[in-house]
């Protein structure tokens, strides 16, 4: 009888190692299909946050184009300043905005057309610092790491000596930058803080736009001339007409001689940013748009991350 149990222990025993191996699998393939659906959905879901937002693109840049032909003036009481309320879509919402860059400092402006340091521009930028209380040594970082020469701007300027000691070292870029978080790289002294005061005023656009009157901040008005007070800038602000500053005359001696070249009061770059909802799954896009003199809408650039 000995032998006998024997085997039979031994069976018990293989039939649970069998059991629980196939438990095992079969709990590890259902894991692995739970995850390829989640992955299957993921990409779904992209896919609709994006087909959504390039259609919100296509109405933006519709909105835009209609507002050339109704006007030259941009002001942000026109349809495309409004906000996108949230709208229903299937499984979830969409909403965004159109932002007008021109009422912005475009840092490309700190160099003139042969790529040399813009002395109007760079001062125009240190008073915009000034004003928001931020470390005006900036100013000189940024106009060095657009301008093409080697040599840093006195007093506070840093080139590639500056940039070499850094872990990882880099160069610096010397050409127009793209983005306005570069100023983070640039002089990260400015810290997440500072960033985030700065990051409304101003942009990264083509070099030679001018600011509009009409959707400028006023510490924007103020930095393009140093006899520009913020009590003027502030009233050109609040005390504009319901259907916009029609042209710099209309403002007298509101606006000093000096800055009427870097003003004006129609807009060519804009920023549309989409958030798109849905399930548990966020989809945001970013689209810089330009219009031509034409009124026609083209998309320079896209991003997908949030800021």
């Amino acid at each position: 009888m000995r032998p006998v149990a024997r085997q039979r222990g031994v069976a018990l025993i293989t039939a649970v190692l069998v059991v629980a191996l196939a438990t095992a699998i079969a709990t590890s393939l259902t894991w692995d299909l739970f995850l390829d659906q989640r992955r299957a959905q993921g990409r779904i879901t992209v896919d609709q946050g994006l087909m959504y937002s390039l259609g919100a693109e296509a109405w933006a840049s519709q909105v835009l184009q209609d507002d050339a032909e109704d006007n030259q003036v941009d002001h942000p009481r026109e349809p495309w300043g409004l906000q996108i309320t949230p709208l229903p879509i299937e499984g979830g919402q969409i909403q965004g905005r159109i932002e007008d860059l021109n009422g912005r400092f475009n840092l490309n402006n700190l160099v003139d057309a042969q790529g040399a340091t813009d002395p109007v521009a760079l001062d125009a930028f240190r008073r915009l610092l000034q004003a928001l209380e931020l470390d005006v040594r900036l100013a000189d970082r940024m106009a060095d790491w657009i301008d093409r020469d080697l040599e840093p701007n006195f007093p506070d300027g840093a080139e590639d000596g500056e940039y070499l000691s850094r872990q990882p070292p880099f160069r610096a870029a010397n050409r127009p930058v793209t983005s306005p978080s570069e100023v983070l790289l640039v002089f990260p002294e400015l810290g997440a803080g500072g960033y985030a005061r700065l990051r409304p005023y101003i942009t990264a656009l083509p070099r030679g736009t001018l600011i509009n009157i009409n959707t400028a901040l006023p510490e924007v008005l103020m930095a393009t001339s140093e006899s520009f007070g913020f009590t003027e800038a502030e009233r050109i602000f609040l005390d504009q007409p319901e259907d916009g500053w029609q042209d710099l005359e209309q403002l007298g001696e509101m606006i000093p001689e000096d800055a009427r070249a870097a003003l004006d009061v129609a807009s060519q770059w804009f920023r549309l940013s989409v958030r798109v909802d849905v399930g548990t799954q966020r989809f945001t896009m970013y689209s810089l748009l330009h219009r031509n003199p034409g009124g026609s809408v083209t998309t320079v650039l896209r991003s997908f991350a949030d800021e």
